[in-house]
């Protein structure tokens, strides 16, 4: 009979957690789909100061092009050196968003993204960069932060043509 109410107890437990559970998960999803929306509306506003913004000060950024950056202030002035030459004018897709959250206060989103519109030296239109980027958040003071982010542009193996998604 003790071992029933025990069950019993557990199960009503786990019944009464699971829906704020799944709640506070569906408001971080949320809140961390809201921060790559936030990305995508500075980048075209080639706002530098509004993409750093979502960075935590300490976060840091590789672009597909291998110049790193550390911390708020840097990622910024990279940002600002690119939208002033070949991102300038540029608009920024993200095409797919996986986020996925490993933790109360970490999460990793996936975006595949076109970034339409770049120029080329000669001033020609170049193609759409189809690329990737893996961004690390953790979640500080109730606002999620971009630890770490990298954008890679795939290149396929050797003698075969990768497609991207």
């Amino acid at each position: 009979m003790k071992i029933r109410r025990i069950a019993l107890s557990a199960a009503l437990a786990i019944l009464t957690v699971t829906p704020f559970v799944r709640a506070d998960q569906a408001a971080d999803e949320k809140a961390l789909k809201a921060r790559a929306d936030e990305f995508v509306a500075a980048w075209d506003k080639d706002d530098a100061k509004g993409l750093a913004a979502i960075f935590a000060p300490d976060g840091d950024l590789i672009n597909p092009f291998g110049r790193v950056v550390r911390g708020r202030a840097e990622v910024e002035k990279l940002f600002a050196e690119e939208h002033a030459t070949f991102s300038k004018g540029t608009h920024y897709e993200i095409r797919s968003l996986q986020t996925r959250l490993l933790g109360a206060d970490a999460a990793v989103q996936d975006w595949d993204v076109d970034l339409t519109g770049m120029k080329g030296p000669d001033g020609g239109a170049m193609p759409p960069l189809k690329h990737h980027v893996t961004v690390v958040y953790a979640k500080k003071g109730g606002q999620w932060w971009a630890v770490a982010a990298r954008p890679a542009v795939p290149v396929p193996p050797p003698g075969a043509p990768m497609p991207m998604k």
